[in-house]
């Protein structure tokens, strides 16, 4: 990988996020310096280093997303067209979309962004009743253990969109 330059801001993002724990810092710097030669905007990384918990995640976003049209911004800027219209917003969406890349970590499997975001779409839309008082990665842990994941393009995300 080249050397790509992490602009001040999105140093300060990071250091705010990792604080004194310098092996944090590292990495996460690691997965903001990919998602940037990549073609992330700035702001799309801002917005992401501030959701997930994980930089594992945001590199999994990243690359899972690379050959997708519009790269990370383009995945955010649908996942945002989703949003609109579901119950839940964009950060419950962003930890939805965590959960089940930990899952596949844990099982030593990948998948592509659109799969899991098509994942985490069926489950909204059927964990996101006016009576279900869950929360939407709540949704998915329990969705996950019940049924698991498959891996298959989900209800709207996939490549016909």
């Amino acid at each position: 990988m080249s050397q790509i330059e992490i602009s001040p801001t999105l140093r300060a993002a990071v250091a705010e996020k990792c604080g004194a724990v310098q092996s944090q810092k590292i990495v996460w710097e690691r997965a903001v310096a990919e998602a940037l030669a990549a073609g992330a905007s700035e702001g799309t990384l801002l917005q992401l280093l501030s959701a997930f918990k994980n930089a594992r995640t945001l590199d999994a976003c990243a690359r899972g997303t690379s050959r997708e049209d519009g790269g990370l911004d383009g995945f955010l800027q649908r996942l945002r067209a989703l949003v609109d219209e579901s119950s839940f917003d964009l950060a419950s969406w962003l930890a939805a979309f965590e959960c089940v890349q930990s899952h596949l970590a844990a099982n030593g499997r990948v998948s592509s962004a659109s799969s899991v975001v098509g994942y985490v779409q069926c489950s909204a839309e059927f964990g996101g009743s006016s009576e279900n008082r869950q929360s939407l990665p709540e949704i998915i842990e329990a969705m996950l253990e019940d049924y698991g994941f498959e891996g298959q393009e989900g209800c709207g995300i996939g490549p016909a969109g």
